[in-house]
């Protein structure tokens, strides 16, 4: 991997976790207004994030020789 593939997956990274975090407000502002349907459709996307973050990290670790 070179060092452009590195920061581009640490951009990467970094745009997942920032739509995870997102998501979580959204879940918040959701439950606050008693909407169960964009509730849960918030916390899939929070979690499906989350993962796509994991699967990520672990490829990247794989692709570097670490696992």
């Amino acid at each position: 991997m070179t060092t452009t593939d590195y920061e581009l997956a640490q951009l990467i990274d970094k745009r997942r976790a920032l739509s995870a975090q997102l998501a979580g407000v959204e879940l918040q502002i959701a439950m606050a207004v008693g909407d169960r349907d964009a509730a849960r459709r918030h916390l899939k996307e929070m979690n499906a994030q989350t993962e796509a973050r994991k699967a990520a990290r672990l490829a990247m670790c794989s692709a570097m020789g670490a696992h």
